[in-house]
């Protein structure tokens, strides 16, 4: 494993681009957006997340980028968030408990802190609405996957999809949990699921941008986005917390 320090997460700047859904029927497509929604803490939209399988049906789950959760300013946990179903206000639901808060993001700028960025977190009603797979994936079968994120659009107020885009590599960043990729992204976007285009199960949780910069002028070399990649540790976690919930 090959750390360099030719790297740096950056706030989110780009612009997103988003087309109707071609790779699956519009019902499929339909039931997939349905299980996204927008995190919203202290009055204002911080982020994405997706409604998860798991064992215990009689609870619901979602999985979000960890620092989505944090106010950046004091560092510590926004005093109260919920999850708003497909961004509706009448679908809002009280974010009851999270899971390993000890790991939440505490230095955004290193690759072992975007590693940790992600975080399940039960809602205080049930959610009858549809759920994400999580699929365990691995660097091996990464290269050139196609895939798709479904993202919460700020201009258009709702969640869409983007598509036409691709795992990415890097010869600088070698990080075993880390899924870089070039879906484009921007604002409330942190948090959003990766699929992958042949399965269509959750194999990456969005974290942020990266720029690659070269030395000795640390001129950028390219700008990328990643994600936590779904390994055996996260699906663990999920089993782990589900079981804890009373």
């Amino acid at each position: 494993m090959k750390n360099k320090p030719v790297t740096r997460l950056t706030l989110l700047m780009m612009v997103v681009t988003h087309s109707t859904l071609t790779w699956t029927s519009q019902n499929q497509t339909n039931a997939m957006l349905e299980a996204i929604g927008t995190i919203f803490c202290d009055g204002l939209i911080r982020g994405t997340a997706s409604h998860v399988q798991h064992n215990r049906k009689e609870y619901s789950i979602i999985i979000t980028a960890a620092h989505v959760l944090l106010d950046r300013k004091t560092r510590s946990a926004f005093r109260s968030c919920s999850y708003r179903a497909s961004n509706a206000r009448f679908q809002n639901f009280l974010i009851s408990k999270t899971s390993t808060p000890g790991k939440l993001l505490r230095d955004s700028d290193a690759l072992e802190g975007m590693s940790k960025d992600w975080v399940f977190a039960s809602l205080s009603q049930k959610l009858y609405a549809p759920k994400l797979q999580l699929h365990r994936s691995s660097q091996e079968s990464l290269p050139n996957l196609s895939l798709a994120m479904l993202v919460y659009d700020r201009k258009l107020g709702k969640i869409v999809g983007i598509e036409n885009c691709r795992s990415m590599q890097s010869p600088h960043v070698e990080y075993p949990t880390l899924l870089l990729h070039n879906c484009a992204h921007g604002p409330g976007v942190s948090g959003a699921p990766l699929l992958n285009l042949q399965t269509l199960e959750l194999i990456g949780v969005h974290g942020g941008q990266l720029i690659i910069t070269k030395l000795p002028n640390h001129n950028i070399e390219g700008i990328l986005g990643q994600a936590r990649l779904i390994d055996d540790e996260v699906l663990d976690e999920l089993k782990r917390f589900s079981m804890s919930l009373p």
